[in-house]
């Protein structure tokens, strides 16, 4: 590729992992609370906080190998005209997303639906990324992605249905909630890795 291509990478990746950055200190800025003894932690919010924390590793992880993949080691050889500018205006706003995630931590119900929205929007760029931006058929990581998430948003969906939380009210956040978000968060990264390890540590395909 030709450096003025990489060096457009480069920049994107680092508005990126700000706007990231911003969120992940945003959630651990609501989570302390100096006032409280002995532990300084708002101990309601930190099964949030890990449902946040576990999310939020392999989003960054995935959309920076992702452009790395796709656009510096390949060389956006096989992506399609514009494939850049769009692929990284879908993950610019998942990375606002997630600072949004951050400031709802306080308010579980809330947050909970965010995280819903999040994988919903993840769901339309990763089949977005797969069939639109490369005219390759061939399953890849993307579509793995997208129906990883599209299952984990159903299933989320419902599940904040089931237990009342819609209409999300702004109240701490029950029992059900808790482990609901928790169990499921940590599932979704779970079987994320185990299918997409290869993707992580070396290619996408």
């Amino acid at each position: 590729m030709n450096e003025a291509q990489k060096n457009s990478v480069r920049n994107l990746e680092n508005l990126y992992s700000i706007v990231v950055g911003l969120g992940l200190s945003l959630a651990i800025v609501n989570l302390i609370d100096s006032t409280r003894a002995p532990i300084p932690v708002k101990a309601e919010l930190v099964p949030f906080f890990l449902a946040f924390l576990v999310t939020l590793i392999p989003f960054y992880h995935g959309a920076l190998r992702h452009l790395d993949i796709t656009y510096v080691e390949k060389g956006g050889k096989h992506v399609r005209s514009g494939a850049l500018l769009a692929d990284f205006a879908v993950l610019f706003i998942e990375s606002c997303l997630l600072l949004a995630l951050a400031l709802l931590l306080p308010t579980p119900q809330f947050f909970a639906w965010g995280l819903a929205v999040l994988l919903a929007v993840d769901t339309i760029w990763a089949f977005s990324a797969h069939l639109a931006f490369s005219p390759d058929v061939k399953p890849k990581a993307e579509t793995r992605w997208a129906l990883l998430n599209l299952i984990t948003t159903a299933v989320l969906t419902i599940y904040l249905v089931l237990i009342g939380a819609l209409p999300p009210t702004p109240g701490p956040g029950d029992a059900k909630l808790m482990i609901g978000i928790l169990v499921v968060s940590c599932v979704r990264t779970v079987i994320d890795y185990a299918l997409s390890w290869h993707v992580f540590i070396h290619r996408l395909d």
